[in-house]
């Protein structure tokens, strides 16, 4: 039987977040899951079936809640003072903090005795893991894309957000006047609110949340360009993210990788944006990459 243990730990911004590790009695490569928006473990199936399949198979898993879980939370700080909280969640969520989460992960994973590191992301997970790489030194052995979105692009096309422009307008002003935490009338693709600042930090472009830019596409895809280790990339054929087609997509960030030489793409028949009922078939094609690239003997 699978053996899972509860993780806490505190960032280097002194938040609490709690995280859950698939146990592998071999202590070498460990793969790290970053969510993606509001996510958390309780309703991550996928995560649940991924996590057992990898430890009986002899790799370690992470799942590691970052400050974005759940459309609201709050979370415990270090404060020597008292039992404080501070309110994040999806609402309030800053893009560029997601280091801070994804540190603590990786050093959880290695005071465990882990020789490697796999990041592993999920919808918004794949642009933090990107742009973790690219700002933050770090001993990571390859990565996994499980469906990358194009954040700016699912924002501004009209298919998915008819009502863009009005939004932008409205996160500007809020910010300009000082209420960067005002929630925007409109919610982001009719499922969640969003605070002005974090609409401004994930769906401008230049932002910091811009770095898998498929709608614009520009000569270079500048924090992509420089990850050099290996890379897995897939999507589900169903999934609601596509920019142009599911093909084209992918081989579009494939193309973008110009550092990398060891990329793999997929696309998992039948599977959504979630991978509900399809949870094992994404297992088996993650594990079937990580045979290929990280023996466990």
């Amino acid at each position: 039987m699978t053996h899972v243990k509860i993780l806490h730990g505190y960032t280097k911004d002194n938040l609490n977040l709690q995280g859950f590790h698939w146990e592998s009695a071999l202590k070498k490569t460990c793969v790290i899951l970053i969510h993606g928006m509001s996510e958390n473990i309780i309703e991550n199936y996928f995560a649940e079936i991924l996590g057992d399949q990898l430890s009986e198979s002899g790799y370690g898993f992470i799942f590691g809640h970052n400050r974005g879980f759940g459309h609201i939370n709050d979370i415990r700080t270090l404060d020597m003072e008292g039992d404080k909280t501070v309110r994040i969640g999806q609402i309030y969520e800053r893009f560029q903090e997601c280091s801070y989460d994804i540190d603590l992960w990786i050093n959880q994973a290695k005071n465990i005795g882990y020789e490697e590191i796999i990041l592993m992301g999920h919808s918004l997970g794949c642009n933090k893991i990107i742009h973790y790489l690219v700002h933050n030194q770090n001993n990571v052995s390859g990565i996994i894309l499980a469906s990358p979105p194009d954040m700016v692009g699912l924002s501004k096309l009209q298919k998915y957000q008819p009502n863009y422009d009005e939004m932008l307008i409205e996160a500007r002003k809020n910010v300009e006047n000082g209420d960067c935490r005002k929630i925007l009338h409109s919610m982001l693709w009719e499922w969640y609110f969003i605070s002005s600042q974090t609409f401004l930090d994930l769906c401008v472009d230049g932002s910091f949340a811009d770095n898998l830019p498929l709608l614009r596409n520009p000569d270079v895809f500048e924090e992509l360009s420089q990850i050099h280790i290996p890379i897995f990339a897939f999507m589900g054929e169903h999934d609601d993210i596509i920019i142009r087609s599911l093909k084209d997509d992918l081989n579009l960030i494939k193309q973008k990788a110009t550092s990398c030489t060891d990329f793999d793409l997929s696309i998992l028949d039948g599977a959504n944006h979630m991978y509900v009922n399809k949870e094992y078939e994404l297992s088996n094609l993650v594990l079937r990459w990580l045979k290929k690239r990280f023996a466990n003997d």
